[in-house]
């Protein structure tokens, strides 16, 4: 039988039924197609566009992974990753996100009570904790955050890697192995300097490097008219997970679509159709995450300013360095992409392979691109017109992005010929060479260039030596050069990875978020913690600047870009101190503010030495104990006033107009130099101070006062830098700089039986004492205010779960019962209660209150804290917080949806009528 005999068919089955039979298969087959395809993007999630995906999110795992274990750092090692905002901020927030997701917050997602006496959540859950990554951490154990980040991380920045391969190679190219080189090209991104050596502790901002290539891809189906849809939902997903990274990956994809508009011959009618495809893709996305944005934006408005830094353009040998392995600057863009990355971009303007308009449109598009970035104008064009805190080269990872597509855009019309090559030498040798001036240019900086430049030449010479071999030959060595390339790649990648971590830590604070001293503060905060009976605060010295959410309790300690204007200037007037240029308020262990904030236990936390034994070196370990006090009720009822108190310049007098009683003595206060000769001061009454050229252990300014014996010696000094002591007492440290930190007020000692003071200075930078710094504190007389609010307040408390009750006297003229669930606060109050009720909870934007069945309207604020005037009729409170711009947000988000969904509708009819309309094809 031969072959042709095989394939026809029974001769009982006719040729019209033959064709009609085809003719129902390839129907059926085409609605099926045309169904898939509807639903779901096919080759995006299988073939080799995924197996690219995957190589590339391999390798950049790997690379990672395999530097931080060669630099021992952990969880490969001893050495700590939680530096700077990792430990300070991150890991903090994701304890506390824990918390939320296993129900075992104080709060939910509407109202953190554990951070700034009371704070919203939302904003810093849309801002921070946004990305599904997020929910990873919820499969670790909570004493596992720090590994959980890490894995979070590693996560990340693979997933960025796969989506730029996948990205590469849905473009048209050329070649059998595209998806080799597009792994090779998406590790070389997920990789690059930006986000091993800033966004690696910042894990928000490794949101906006999977935004860009997901952007990018957006972006293509905008071009091919396909999926808009599913762009539009990348869109509203990269704004969703970090908006602030997805506008400096939306400018990038907009310069992407950019290039491809003018290098491509396309008619006028066709470009303009494309840009509003785009345009209308992107504004819906950003309308889906319009409740997003417009929280985060809602509540930036209302936080603390902080002073704008100057910026100061990267000179050229630094901004070349930044393109090498190892290197490290705060003040200087990360554009690290791997030599081979880098080489490929720079093969581009000289590759004849490929189109002269392509290769123009790259090249002064990146031009443009990283000049942007040098000029101020168009660097508050990226930052939309405000000023970041801290380094304004935080779109870094957008040139990364760029350099990586136009070497693949080179590369992929086939390897460059010999001319291109010579020409990216030239220019790759010069970039080191410039490089290599800049002070901070190591040696390994330099190797590892020139070690990947000369294997990279050795592997293109042994491509070119197989060229006469024959295609199989050939294509087999491609592929095995094109694994060792890889390799070598991801080697170097890995080794910057080591180096930059260890300068890194060598550069910036690092925050012991494990150890002996973290186990047991939290241990001693959380068998304390009687929230809302009272706050129990973690104290100073603290260990991150977010001890609360780490730790448990609840203070004022709350380190967020969200801090709000309100808290940090409450704080203020009270003597609090606070790090980070205002950001980060500290905790102040005194009496009178536990008083009036409820907290009525506080965690000590102090260094000892232990003797190890005649042969062995005492070791210094953290010794922790606790306050337990008696404080106020968390809501009381202050008298009726003809008018609202305001606070004024000294902290001790805003503390006893705050409690309701006057239980400070502010001595007189004279200055001596160390040798006893009287000292002037500033017209103002103030001290400035200035320190030894040389640092000395000696006291060089004395403060002489007389107090009442047994009182507490109080010392406000916000922007003093130094040691302070009480004559016979241990000294006691202030870090406040001007513009930067303040210190807190402190306790100094008790006053001795002779009631003379004399504390002695030491500062460590030029410094100022304002006029009034002693404060004398009359135990009995805070003895008797606490028990007159006491007596005024709740006398039973009943927790369970998020409500807590409380009783109060027939008698009492403060709340009666309070109960908070939640976001929502319930107070009852007794008959014809009149005056002020005051919640011990800043009054930031967002709370609504009302009495009894009444109509719910803003509530006032006493001396920062939430007020609502009482009429004498109704008993009970309610408050309740809502995050401002979530309403407007919701309704915004909605319209989109609807805009959209009529869109998509409407354009589904429109094809389709035209289908019908369509004349049939004569037979």
């Amino acid at each position: 039988m031969t072959t042709q005999e095989v394939h026809q068919p029974p001769a009982t089955v006719s040729a019209y039924q033959q064709d009609r039979q085809a003719g129902d298969r390839g129907s059926r087959l085409t609605r099926w197609t045309r169904l898939r395809d509807r639903a779901l993007p096919w080759t995006l999630v299988a073939g080799p566009r995924l197996q690219a995906a995957f190589m590339a999110g391999m390798l950049a795992l790997i690379g990672l992974c395999v530097g931080d274990a060669v630099a021992g750092f952990f969880p490969f090692g001893a050495s700590t990753r939680s530096v700077n905002d990792l430990g300070n901020q991150y890991i903090p927030f994701y304890a506390y996100y824990w918390d939320v997701l296993h129900g075992h917050a104080r709060g939910d997602l509407f109202v953190n009570w554990a951070s700034g006496f009371g704070s919203s959540y939302l904003p810093d859950v849309f801002y921070y904790l946004a990305s599904p990554f997020s929910f990873l951490i919820a499969l670790f154990p909570r004493d596992q955050i720090d590994l959980a980040v890490y894995v979070l991380t590693v996560a990340k920045i693979a997933t960025a890697a796969a989506v730029m391969a996948l990205y590469l190679r849905c473009l048209s190219v050329r070649g059998r192995l595209r998806s080799g080189w597009a792994a090779v090209f998406g590790a070389a991104y997920g990789l690059c300097g930006w986000a091993v050596t800033d966004a690696a502790y910042n894990p928000m901002w490794l949101d906006g490097l999977i935004a860009f290539p997901l952007l990018c891809l957006a972006a293509e189906w905008a071009l091919a008219r396909r999926h808009p849809v599913l762009g539009t939902l990348c869109v509203a997903f990269t704004w969703a997970c970090n908006f602030y990274t997805a506008y400096f990956a939306m400018i990038g994809a907009a310069v992407v679509l950019l290039i491809r508009l003018v290098s491509e011959h396309r008619p006028l009618r066709d470009r303009l159709r494309i840009s509003g495809r785009a345009l209308l893709c992107g504004g819906l996305g950003v309308g889906l995450a319009a409740p997003i944005v417009l929280v985060v934006f809602s509540a930036a408005r209302d936080t603390w300013p902080v002073a704008s830094r100057t910026f100061i353009s990267v000179d050229a040998a630094p901004l070349l360095g930044r393109l090498l392995a190892g290197s490290y600057a705060f003040s200087s863009p990360a554009l690290f992409v791997g030599t081979f990355a880098l080489f490929a971009a720079l093969t581009l303007p000289f590759n004849p392979a490929v189109p002269p308009r392509v290769r123009v449109a790259w090249t002064v598009a990146i031009t443009l691109v990283l000049g942007s970035m040098l000029w101020e104008p168009t660097v508050h064009l990226w930052y939309a017109f405000t000023n970041p805190n801290g380094s304004y080269y935080r779109q870094a990872f957008v040139l990364c992005g760029l350099l990586v597509i136009a070497g693949w855009k080179s590369f992929a019309y086939g390897v460059p010929r010999p001319y291109a090559l010579v020409c990216a030498a030239v220019l790759l040798g010069a970039a080191v060479w410039v490089a290599s001036r800049w002070q901070d240019a190591t040696p390994h900086m330099i190797q590892w260039t020139v070690v990947t430049a000369a294997v990279g030449a050795v592997l293109y010479r042994t491509l070119t030596l197989m060229r006469g071999r024959g295609p199989a030959m050939h294509h087999g060595v491609a592929v095995a050069l094109l694994a060792l390339l890889a390799t070598v790649q991801t080697v170097e990648a890995a080794a910057n990875v080591a180096l930059v971590d260890a300068r890194r830590a060598d550069f910036l604070h690092n925050y012991a978020t494990r150890g002996p001293w973290p186990e047991s503060l939290r241990a001693v905060v959380v068998s304390a913690d009687r929230w809302p009976a009272y706050r129990t605060d973690p104290g100073e010295p603290r260990i991150t600047a977010n001890d609360p959410q780490f730790l448990g309790g609840e203070g004022a300690e709350y380190y967020s870009s969200m801090t709000s204007t309100a808290l940090i200037d409450t704080l203020a007037h009270l003597g609090f101190g606070w790090t980070s240029r205002g950001r980060a308020p500290k905790s102040v262990d005194n009496p009178v503010t536990d008083t009036v904030f409820a907290i009525g236990a506080r965690a000590h936390s102090r260094q000892v030495t232990h003797p190890m034994g005649p042969r062995r070196a005492a070791e210094r370990r953290t010794e922790v104990t606790l306050t337990v006090r008696t404080t106020a009720p968390l809501v009381t009822v202050r008298p009726p006033s003809r008018r609202s108190p305001r606070y004024g310049h000294s902290p001790f007098r805003n503390q006893e107009l705050l409690l309701g009683a006057q239980v400070y003595d502010l001595p007189a206060t004279t200055y001596l130099r160390k040798d006893g000769t009287p000292l002037p001061g500033n017209p103002d009454g103030s001290l400035q101070t200035i320190p030894d050229p040389v640092r000395t252990p000696s006291y060089p300014y004395i403060l002489r006062a007389t107090c009442r014996p047994g009182d507490e010696v109080y010392l406000h000094a916000p922007e003093f830098s130094g040691a302070a002591t009480l004559a016979g007492r241990d000294p006691v440290s202030f870090t406040g700089v001007a513009g930067q930190s303040r210190a807190s007020i402190q306790k100094l000692g008790t006053v001795p039986g002779s009631g003379r003071l004399k504390v002695k200075l030491r500062p460590y930078l030029v410094s100022r004492v304002p006029a009034q710094a002693l404060a004398c504190l009359d135990p009995a007389r805070l003895a008797e205010a606490v028990r007159h609010l006491r007596a005024t307040g709740a006398t039973r408390v009943d927790v369970s779960g998020h409500t807590l009750k409380a009783t109060l006297p027939p008698a009492a003229t403060g709340a009666t019962r309070v109960d908070v669930s939640g976001h929502t606060l319930k107070a009852t109050l007794p008959p014809a209660a009149t005056g002020t009720a005051v919640v011990a909870v800043p009054a930031i934007t967002g709370w609504t209150c009302s009495l009894g069945p009444g109509p719910r309207s803003r509530p006032g604020q006493y001396l920062g804290l939430l007020a609502i005037p009482l009429n004498g009729r109704e008993t009970s409170l309610t408050c309740s917080f809502t995050p401002p711009g979530l309403g407007v947000g919701l309704l915004i988000s909605g319209a989109a949806l609807l805009t959209g969904g009529v869109l998509y509708v409407g354009r589904r009819a429109l094809r389709r009528r035209r289908t019908r309309l369509r004349p049939t094809p004569a037979t």
